[in-house]
């Protein structure tokens, strides 16, 4: 039994429209096809159809209002929001005994015929006895565990039963930072287990800059435990999910796999697509844990209270309530210099002159090298056409953040105001110059 369910928003007119003929060209592989979105979406369809067909026999089901998701700041949250309640409101309609094929409305299938090549490919994987009850995936990031590709979804029966069972409240057995769509969604989708490794908020470094090193935050929640940890989640991974092109490749149809990601109709978001690759990259990660935790380490006992206090100072800060973060007291602990840094940056924003710009240029030089901290200090070095100090912060910016196209995009534009900065302090020393010439 399969069942297609379609979720969220007609982004694209033309996408939706090619993505409802291919459902329908392949309509007689279906059991049923779901479409789960908003009311007032549902209101307009007929205006995007404007005489169009959809897909025989298509169920549809009013997943109500996001009311409030539009008001939360953090896109990453609010999107989980949405989706959550599309995907629990469309699951209630699917037969407990039905593999499921999830697409969100923005996928783009390229073509119908691709479209069709890809189901053909799906359904035969699953008909095999080696990957009859695995949840398939077609790509995976690599900075966090539970991070894989969710613009389509290829759940059989019991991860169907499994996602269709999660929570919003769930949410908040984890880190904050974890609350995003395909976080909530796969870690649901493996029963993963409540642990120090599933509450941590594994992209803490890439935000803080610190590249392939670990933090005192890392360090603290696992202790010694992190490589067994790591290998834990692998198996984990491997016994629920497949990735499409390693089933693809057993089944001897790489042409197939290798000609749908190709013209994108596999979506391909992430490098990795294989899984000894994700062996590979999670497997090395360990060992230069192994390599930097401190031999006297010790787990901190209230490490998850401290996170929680620095997400306090992220939340408001990136509310615009700067001159609330301007006044937080001094934090102490392991994210003393994390929270340092929003504290020094609003107070720049909130109105601070040459002596916080200094402050943001002495945590530099301690080692601070979180986004924020760069992105101000550059453009407040730049206004004061300190080159030499714009330079060494860009050059660090630039490697923490080699990867963060907003970084790079900052730091040339700032070097602009650079140079326009130092033609102007030209011509005023010009002026002053003949000022007492004249005298």
């Amino acid at each position: 039994m399969i069942t297609v369910l379609i979720t969220g928003q007609v982004r694209d007119r033309a996408v939706f429209l090619r993505l409802m003929e291919a459902i329908n060209e392949t309509r007689e592989h279906y059991d049923s096809v779901i479409y789960s979105t908003w009311t007032d979406e549902l209101s307009r369809l007929p205006h995007v159809l404007d005489g169009a067909c959809l897909p025989n026999g298509v169920q549809f089901v009013d997943a109500g209002s996001p009311f409030f998701a539009p008001t939360i700041t953090n896109r990453d949250v609010s999107s989980f929001i949405a989706q959550h309640l599309q995907l629990v409101s469309g699951l209630e309609m699917v037969d407990p005994k039905s593999y499921v094929i999830r697409l969100r409305a923005d996928y783009d299938c390229q073509s119908v015929a691709n479209y069709t090549r890809m189901i053909r490919l799906i359904l035969d994987i699953w008909r095999s006895h080696e990957y009859s009850d695995c949840a398939l995936v077609s790509g995976a990031d690599e900075a966090s565990p539970y991070f894989f590709e969710d613009r389509i979804l290829l759940l059989p029966p019991r991860h169907t039963q499994r996602l269709s069972k999660l929570r919003l409240d769930d949410a908040y057995k984890s880190d904050y930072f974890n609350i995003f769509p395909e976080y909530q969604i796969y870690s649901s989708i493996m029963g993963a287990k409540l642990s120090p490794f599933f509450f941590h908020d594994h992209r803490y470094r890439m935000r803080a800059g610190l590249g392939g090193l670990f933090s005192d935050y890392d360090f603290q929640s696992f202790g010694r435990d992190y490589p067994n940890q790591v290998r834990r989640y692998l198996a984990e991974v491997a016994t629920e999910l497949s990735f499409l092109s390693d089933a693809a490749n057993v089944l001897g149809r790489s042409d197939d796999y290798d000609h749908l990601a190709s013209v994108g109709s596999v979506p391909r978001n992430f490098r990795i697509d294989n899984m000894r690759e994700y062996y590979r990259v999670w497997l090395d990660r360990a060992e230069k844990y192994e390599e930097q935790v401190p031999s006297d380490v010790l787990i901190s006992q209230d490490i998850i209270t401290q996170k929680r206090a620095l997400n306090g100072i992220y939340l408001q800060y990136f509310s615009g309530n700067t001159s609330v973060v301007a006044d937080t007291p001094v934090m102490e602990g392991v994210f003393a210099n994390a929270a340092a840094e929003f504290v020094a940056v609003s107070r720049l924003l909130v109105g601070g002159g040459a002596s916080e710009l200094q402050n943001l240029m002495d945590l530099y030089v301690s080692g601070a090298r979180g986004f924020e901290l760069c992105f101000y200090l550059l453009r407040g070095l730049a206004e004061e056409a300190r080159e030499s100090e714009f330079e060494q912060v860009a050059s660090g910016a630039l490697d923490a953040f080699k990867h963060v196209a907003r970084m790079s995009d900052h730091v040339e534009h700032q070097r602009v105001v650079l140079k326009r900065a130092q033609k102007g302090g030209r011509r005023r020393a010009v002026k002053r110059a003949a000022s007492v010439d004249a005298q």
